[in-house]
């Protein structure tokens, strides 16, 4: 018998995705969440590390250490090379090759998330018939609405709001940010949801 389609790991770039699925007893659920909480829990975690080395190594260390675990769990062998440099660099004081590490490893990161954004839109996609097409007014008017809900802390609104958004079609531009977005809202984590949702609808402080 032939293997279902969706049974199969995407290419996602940057990760060797049957290698990861091996690791996690090829189930495809875990795949995709492990994949998501990724991508929006370590998406900042370089410009975190750059931060704490400037006023504590020690946190710079810890974050390093920690980051380049899960990219060997997920088998992002490239980056996690990377990481480890970065992570011997701290341990050695070797002050003078934290720039260049840490720019080729923020740039890493940040792209390796995208990719998986986009991966898991295309997911998603393949999986539910779409939804309505949207206006940008109409998306543009639920966004102010979460925003509310997200400052008042409420959270069956702010669960109302973006299972409307995702049961719409969102322009493929649109999705990643709607991803890292919906993911912050699901862990209960409205304040950097607030942050991210202000910066996109530039509204000052």
């Amino acid at each position: 018998m032939e293997p279902r389609s969706d049974d199969q790991p995407p290419s996602i770039p940057g990760i060797d995705s049957a290698e990861f699925l091996e690791r996690i007893g090829e189930d495809m659920d875990l795949f995709w969440e492990v994949l998501g909480e990724f991508s929006t829990s370590y998406r900042d975690t370089t410009a975190q590390i750059a931060a704490a080395l400037e006023h504590d190594p020690t946190v710079a260390k810890q974050l390093a250490h920690t980051l380049k675990g899960v990219l060997g769990n997920l088998a992002a062998t490239e980056l996690y090379a990377a990481c480890k440099a970065l992570d011997d660099a701290i341990r050695e004081g070797r002050t003078e090759r934290y720039p260049a590490l840490l720019a080729t490893l923020s740039q890493g990161v940040l792209t390796l998330c995208d990719a998986i954004s986009a991966a898991r839109a295309g997911h998603a996609r393949s999986d539910a018939p779409p939804g309505p097409p949207i206006s940008s007014a109409w998306l543009a008017e639920q966004y102010a609405a979460l925003r509310i809900a997200l400052q008042g802390h409420r959270a069956r609104d702010c669960k109302t709001l973006t299972d409307a958004i995702a049961a719409t079609s969102l322009p493929a531009a649109e999705q990643p940010f709607f991803d890292q977005l919906r993911a912050l809202v699901r862990s209960y984590r409205f304040k950097e949801a607030e942050d991210l949702l202000e910066r996109r609808l530039h509204v000052g402080p």
